[in-house]
């Protein structure tokens, strides 16, 4: 967002929503399926988009005005690896520009410090990086890039450093799988001593097909989530979310789910989904959006078995008053942490400048 009389206008549009029983409408925009990882819970990168075939920037800039005048106040930007579009900039100005509420997720890999910065003065207000554990050789086996472990710590100590200011949110996302359940305190102190945050998601195989990686929270696990929940500024999921992750891995029934009235979704193409692992209903240049809520739309969510993925259940807790409370709060934790840490932090130095003789 680009001022924070932006951000205000946000809360202030959200609360009303919240309290009017309406939806604040959630996208999840996949820029590319084009990805340098190979990783293990993901398989967008075995069937990659060809550049051709992917919006240009006048193209997602008319999505995104198309996309807001149907209500839509929060974009997440991810791939694939968003940052292999040149063009991601430009994009998140565009956004930001509109008076969305712009997030991206990246593997980390391919960011620099000069392009974190370039982000933040794009308008990015939330700026995520996967970890998938606290041992290099766990994160860079399911990644399928060596030495990324460390290039994702370096990069986390930036965001720390140059990104975290004011309302913006940025640090770790954490999907819990059996590798890594037993790690959640040691992830959660990591995100502290950083100075970054942090937000969990069980696995879930919609995205390979493949059970083996199952997520094991017990509930036991669970609990010691909500603990530290309570202890950390760090962890940003919220309690409601955190509680049905066991829900979820129990194999209960969840919510009824909200796709395609509280959160849609725009694949690399165009093309409109209610939910980002559902079929395509329709396009975002050709079509109304109003087709995510078609009736084909809600007989493919009506199939699904359900998921807990933190663009599902998480932004579910705003439909609620006692959810919308707890993120209110949270904002105004993020907040305070950030500007104690600016003050007792100094300005970050300025990068170097190339002159002709370099």
């Amino acid at each position: 967002m680009q001022s924070n009389s932006d951000v205000l206008g946000l809360c202030l549009s959200a609360s009303l929503s919240t309290l009017l029983r309406k939806r604040v409408l959630n996208c999840l925009w996949e820029l590319t399926y084009r990805c340098n990882a190979r990783c293990g819970i993901c398989n967008y990168w075995k069937h990659p988009t060809d550049p051709a075939s992917e919006l240009t920037l006048p193209e997602i800039r008319e999505g995104l005005r198309r996309i807001r005048a149907y209500g839509c106040r929060f974009v997440n930007f991810t791939g694939g690896e968003p940052t292999l579009r040149r063009d991601l900039e430009q994009i998140v100005a565009s956004a930001s520009r509109l008076g969305i509420w712009t997030s991206m997720v990246s593997n980390g890999s391919l960011l620099t410090r000069e392009r974190i910065r370039s982000l933040k003065d794009a308008g990015l207000d939330n700026l995520v990086l996967s970890l998938d554990s606290l041992d290099a050789g766990v994160h860079d086996g399911h990644r399928g890039i060596p030495g990324l472990h460390a290039k994702v710590l370096e990069r986390l100590q930036w965001i720390s450093e140059d990104f975290l200011t004011g309302h913006h949110t940025g640090g770790m996302m954490c999907v819990l799988a059996s590798h890594n359940v037993h790690q959640i305190e040691g992830i959660v102190r990591l995100a502290d001593e950083l100075g970054v945050y942090l937000v969990f998601q069980p696995y879930h195989q919609n995205k390979t097909g493949d059970p083996r990686l199952k997520s094991f929270v017990s509930e036991e696990a669970v609990r010691r989530l909500l603990v530290l929940k309570r202890k950390s500024s760090a962890l940003l999921s919220s309690s409601g979310y955190l509680a049905g992750i066991l829900r979820f891995c129990r194999g209960e029934t969840p919510p009824t789910c909200q796709a395609g009235r509280k959160y849609f979704s725009v694949d690399p193409g165009g093309f409109l989904r209610p939910c980002v692992d559902g079929p395509r209903v329709g396009h975002i240049l050709r079509d109304d959006l109003s087709v995510v809520r078609s009736a084909q739309a809600a007989k493919a969510v009506a199939a699904c078995s359900g998921c807990w993925y933190c663009f599902r259940g998480e932004a579910d807790s705003t439909l609620s008053f006692g959810g919308y409370a707890e993120k209110l709060r949270i904002a105004a934790s993020v907040v305070l942490r950030n500007t104690i840490r600016h003050i007792r932090r100094p300005a970050p130095a300025p990068l170097p400048v190339a002159t002709a003789a370099d």
